[in-house]
């Protein structure tokens, strides 16, 4: 857990120069360095995209996503395994082949990694909210493609760790197999995949992230909470695909505020006080008279 509050407090000095610089970026290039950090902006939301490999594996993938200047995500990354007997390794130890950023919006960003006998495209677009709305969202489109002669074996391992609201530690997560939803005081945050997925799992912070990367193949375990704390979830697909054929998985992300409470609960409960006071005194009066 204390590696976590460290990496959280260099997130959050990171946020402070990346907002600062990602003008400066945007201006400069349309087609980021393959080295490079890659930052997308879009009205009041802000994602930071690291395609390289760290030796942190919570380093990986997206590192923050800022609505209105408050980071609600620590990671979501991707990780892979070939066949049911290796290990997963996540999609950044991968060549990475492509990386580009689109102008002049700036919130798009297509990356592929390849393998042997596959690639992997992973196209994310940023659609902020009005400043002061709280609302954003993140779509992913991922594609595996088997450029080798045989059957390719793969399963894709997505997994997410938010931070709402900067701190997990009041954060409640339930999961399905289609469907993640994630919450505390003042946030929701909600992911939706398609297609569904073979298995999916929430757990305490590291457990998932742990086993994947370490020397075995990991089956999640359909553990669907709700749990509340320090807490990550992940999808897992396994699926098949045949010589120069591809699969196709889309996810959609969103941050909204907690929708404040409407004036009906309000009415429902001062009329059952008023019923329960008029019902005193005719019972009241009856007993006077």
């Amino acid at each position: 857990m204390l590696i976590k509050r460290c990496n959280q407090f260099f997130q959050r000095q990171y946020m402070l120069v990346t907002t600062v610089a990602i003008y400066l970026t945007i201006a400069i290039t349309a087609k980021p360095a393959k080295s490079a950090v890659v930052a997308l902006s879009d009205d009041n939301s802000i994602v930071v995209f690291d395609p390289d490999k760290s030796d942190n594996p919570a380093n990986n993938g997206l590192i923050l996503w800022t609505v209105d200047d408050v980071n609600q995500l620590f990671q979501n990354q991707f990780w892979y395994r070939v066949g049911s007997q290796s290990r997963e390794n996540s999609l950044n130890t991968l060549n990475l082949i492509r990386l580009e950023q689109s102008q002049p919006a700036d919130k798009q960003l297509s990356v592929a990694y390849a393998g042997s006998g596959f690639e992997v495209a992973l196209d994310l677009t940023l659609d902020g909210g009005a400043l002061g709305s709280g609302s954003s969202s993140l779509f992913e489109n991922i594609r595996i493609k088997n450029t080798g002669s045989d059957q390719l074996d793969f399963h894709l391992f997505n997994y997410t760790d938010f931070d709402l609201n900067e701190s997990g530690q009041q954060d409640t997560i339930k999961i399905g197999s289609n469907k993640a939803q994630q919450s505390d005081t003042f946030t929701w945050a909600t992911e939706v995949i398609d297609p569904v997925a073979s298995y999916y799992q929430v757990s305490p912070f590291a457990t998932i992230l742990e086993a994947l990367e370490d020397d075995v193949p990991t089956t999640l375990n359909n553990f669907s909470g709700p749990l509340t704390g320090e807490n990550s979830y992940a999808f897992q697909w396994d699926f098949k695909v045949e010589s120069e054929k591809s699969f196709l998985i889309k996810n959609y992300k969103s941050i909204k505020p907690v929708p404040e409470p409407t004036i009906i609960p309000g009415l429902v409960v001062f009329g059952s006080f008023m019923w329960l006071w008029r019902s005193r005194q005719a019972l009241r009066h009856s007993t006077n008279s």
